[in-house]
């Protein structure tokens, strides 16, 4: 795992985690659920498309254009993307009973 995934998953992780919290639901449910929400997309994404993508490439200078290298960090924006949505569509609408 990269450093900077590293960095990207305990940031979401956080970020479920003080949002839950602010709304009185289980924050380190919601923690868990956000590193979740990023990494089985993106690492999908690498391990399935990007990766078998970068490698077809024949020769050095396609390996080094910009379109490949844009393809071999999508994996990231995938991640990103999908825990937006899941911080959109699902903890921002949970159903917290006050106690």
């Amino acid at each position: 795992m990269s450093f900077i995934s590293v960095l990207i998953t305990v940031g979401i992780a956080f970020w479920f985690y003080r949002t839950a919290e602010n709304l009185g639901s289980k924050a380190m449910h919601w923690g868990a659920a956000g590193a979740i929400a990023y990494l089985v997309p993106a690492w999908t994404w690498k391990i399935l498309v990007s990766k078998p993508y970068v490698s077809s490439i024949q020769g050095l200078a396609a390996k080094t254009s910009f379109s490949a290298n844009l393809i071999s960090h999508s994996w990231v924006a995938i991640g990103l993307v999908t825990a937006f949505l899941v911080f959109k569509f699902f903890l921002l609408k949970t159903n917290v009973k006050a106690d």
